[in-house]
């Protein structure tokens, strides 16, 4: 499938960073792929996220639609959102929310994998009652945001490949022509803690 280029001009890529990163650009593979766009004139933005350790979900959703007001002002969908881990959990709420060029996902998760820190982060459906609380809302994901990639290993040692299924097959099919998805497990890659040079040909593959 191919993905539709759009008349717009070069969309601000906005890089989420995983927990635990206290200094973005000398984490995992943030800093590098920050420079390689802009080398390639492409604009990014790498910058510290509040709260990394708990990256709460009622931090970081406000402050990626800062990071979107800020560099993107004049069009505010004329975004792409790289996610990587809590990071990919962020971008999926926050196009629930609002509308984005693309969004690159590595390493998401459906559920908390029951742990208590990231059930506290407010990302993750629950279960009480029987009943399914805190839903993922696939439909405005789809709706607001028309082009996805996501990217997921074998091997990685905390998210199980069935967890990122349960995300592709939520996102996998959408009612436009003009939708497109593409799901990549690229074995061997663990957690995706270096850059794999399949992100930075999904990310300028959409812009």
């Amino acid at each position: 499938m191919m993905i539709t280029k759009s008349s717009k001009s070069i969309p601000t890529v906005i890089i989420c960073p995983g927990n635990g990163c206290t200094s973005i650009r000398e984490s995992n593979w943030y800093g590098s792929l920050h420079r390689l766009l802009l080398n390639k004139s492409i604009p990014c933005v790498c910058e510290n996220f509040p709260d990394p350790n708990r990256a709460r979900r009622e931090k970081w959703v406000p402050y990626i639609r800062s990071l979107v007001e800020q560099h993107s002002a004049n069009d505010m969908s004329n975004v792409i959102l790289v996610g990587h881990s809590s990071g990919a959990q962020a971008s999926l709420r926050y196009a629930e929310l609002y509308p984005s060029h693309g969004i690159v996902l590595v390493s998401a998760t459906y559920s908390d994998l029951g742990d208590s820190g990231e059930r506290a982060s407010g990302y993750y459906p629950q279960i009480s009652g029987g009943e399914e609380t805190n839903p993922y809302q696939f439909d405005d994901m789809k709706k607001n945001c028309k082009r996805w990639i996501q990217f997921h290993s074998d091997d990685d040692p905390f998210i199980p490949l069935c967890e990122a299924e349960r995300i592709r097959d939520g996102l996998k099919s959408g009612e436009s022509d003009e939708y497109f998805y593409d799901y990549q497990m690229l074995p061997g890659r663990s957690h995706f803690f270096e850059l794999a040079p399949e992100i930075l040909e999904a990310v300028i593959s959409l812009c």
